[in-house]
């Protein structure tokens, strides 16, 4: 049954390369205010399954109350970066609560760590201070908040490409405390290899409040999130473009990871746009599949299948 709403637009080749360039192929075709799967982490678009709504609440609430060191591990393109943005929003909606953020750690020495966390926390610290008293001024400016009954908040995404000798800053910097809280609490987002890194350190590992291993989306979230985001971008159809067939094609090949999926999903919708339909079938998505960079294996993944979670010393806290 195809999707009810506008005809298929027919595009000439000259019409769909000049509607390629601007963007704009999938937005016409399929009755869009705008691309619904581009690769940003835009709140508009962020889909939350039980799992992740519950390991959110949970950060959240490790940070805000300084409980110390939460970490994020998950495969690429598992969706740590939404869910970093996500929960950086919901610790800043607490007044008591300053944050801040680091992008790229690959810091050259401990000086340029030291300096760009103050800078991210809003507090200028001198670059050109000996680093003994950039120490001591990034000290005095965590214990100063305690007058002030503010929380700083610390969130690094892509940890693992932190210099595992600054995971030893970061330890440091979680001895300043009070009674009830520290001083700084820090949420490391990162590739698995940031798991391996913190268990070559056991007296940071054993430091860890909370830990969140972001792992596949099951089927019926891939339909969900692949609905969700159609949505978001106005898709007003009383059935998804998407067959039964090629929703479920999408989520096998994608291994359930979220970012190939709607890499797969857009594709998809733009092979459906070249033979004048709106309904995308499994044919579609097959031929996606074949457009698309090949996996770090060098093929399309093969069927999900269930794997065994990695057993590391620190399990007990995913519980």
């Amino acid at each position: 049954m195809r999707s009810r709403g506008n005809a298929p637009r027919k595009y000439t080749t000259g019409q769909y390369s000049r509607a390629r360039e601007t963007g704009d192929v999938l937005v016409e075709a399929f009755g869009l205010r705008r691309d619904p799967f581009l690769d940003t982490a835009d709140p508009a678009f962020y889909y939350e399954t039980i799992a992740c709504a519950n390991g959110r609440r949970r950060l959240g609430e490790c940070l805000v109350a300084g409980r110390g060191l939460a970490v994020v591990v998950g495969p690429v393109g598992a969706g740590k970066t939404t869910l970093c943005n996500a929960v950086v929003d919901d610790v800043l909606s607490n007044e008591s609560v300053r944050a801040g953020l680091v992008l790229d750690p690959t810091f050259v020495d401990e000086r340029e760590f030291l300096v760009a966390i103050g800078e991210s926390l809003g507090r200028a610290i001198d670059s050109g201070s000996p680093l003994r008293e950039l120490k001591e001024e990034l000290k005095h400016v965590l214990f100063e908040s305690v007058a002030h009954n503010l929380q700083y908040v610390l969130f690094v995404d892509e940890a693992q490409l932190l210099p595992e000798p600054l995971l030893e800053t970061l330890r440091a910097l979680l001895n300043y405390q009070i009674d009830d809280r520290k001083l700084l609490a820090v949420a490391l987002f990162g590739q698995m290899e940031l798991a391996g890194a913190l268990n070559r350190r056991p007296n940071l590992r054993d430091r860890v409040a909370t830990w969140l291993e972001l792992g596949p989306l099951a089927e019926s979230e891939a339909a969900a999130l692949l609905d969700h985001r159609l949505r978001g971008a106005g898709f007003s159809g009383e059935r998804s473009p998407f067959s039964r067939e090629a929703a479920a094609l999408a989520w096998r090949l994608s291994a359930g990871l979220p970012r190939r999926l709607t890499m797969l999903a857009r594709e998809a919708m733009e092979v459906a746009v070249e033979r004048g339909a709106r309904d995308v079938c499994a044919a579609d998505m097959f031929a996606a599949a074949r457009r698309l960079p090949a996996t770090e294996n060098g093929s399309t993944p093969a069927p999900l299948r269930q794997r065994e979670r990695a057993r590391w010393p620190w399990s007990w806290f995913a519980r």
